[in-house]
């Protein structure tokens, strides 16, 4: 191996290690809007962000994108905005700082800043940013091609979030999430927001859930108190 491509695995490398400073749930910090809860989910490549009404779990917005992370660029490639579609395919560079679990990021055009605070690890298996792959309907098995049409879940240790986009459009068709737990072959979603049906905050939907050759067996009882089968592949 030649010196030009040992640096550039190790460029990948450290960069990778950066990213992974990321990986989990962070609690944005804004005291103009006090009575909001804005919460962004990292994977090693991938974020998801919702604001919600903190004391009543209604939904406020949603996001969700790409990122990479070096000593000098945090940069967001964002895919999809609920609050406009004008948003996918742009994006971001900010100066930033993580200190003691605090991330501190600053746009370089705008020079806009916003404070985040770690709430969450994602050390567990099996947490990252999973897409819809197959789903039971209509007596067979379906697989769902790799498309701008898709179905996101991020998971850290204890937190999650669902997101339908459509990257290509700009479309945005819905966001959940909440914490969840695992016990015995069960993994619980605890809803704490829903932009398609206010009435499901606060309520468990259980589903059994097992990982074979690296994909998501996900059984149970959706929203709508439907049995579902689908299967999820690792995405970011």
């Amino acid at each position: 191996m030649n010196i030009l491509s040992r640096l550039f695995i190790l460029a990948i490398s450290i960069n990778c290690l950066q990213a992974q400073q990321l990986n989990g749930a962070w609690k944005k910090i804004d005291e103009k809007s006090a009575d909001q809860l804005t919460i962004r989910l990292y994977s090693d490549a991938y974020f998801t962000t919702s604001t919600r009404i903190a004391s009543t779990g209604e939904f406020v917005a949603s996001s969700a994108g790409t990122y990479t992370l070096n000593e000098s660029d945090y940069i967001e490639n964002y895919e999809i905005h609920s609050d406009s579609r004008a948003v996918t395919g742009a994006f971001v560079n900010y100066d930033h700082e993580i200190k003691n679990d605090t991330l501190r990021i600053e746009d370089k055009n705008s020079r806009n800043s916003e404070i985040w605070v770690r709430i969450d690890t994602a050390k567990k298996d099996n947490v990252t940013c999973w897409k819809i792959h197959q789903a039971y309907r209509e007596g067979e098995w379906k697989t769902i091609e790799d498309k701008p049409r898709k179905s996101l879940k991020m998971l850290t240790d204890n937190y999650y979030q669902v997101i339908g986009l459509n990257s290509q459009t700009g479309e945005f068709f819905g966001s959940s999430g909440g914490k969840w737990t695992f016990e015995d072959g069960t993994h619980k979603e605890m809803v704490r927001f829903f932009s398609k049906n206010p009435d499901i905050v606060g309520k468990t939907l259980p589903f059994d859930k097992a990982i074979k050759d690296g994909i998501w067996h996900h059984d149970g009882k959706s929203s709508e108190d439907e049995y579902i089968q689908e299967r999820w592949k690792k995405f970011k």
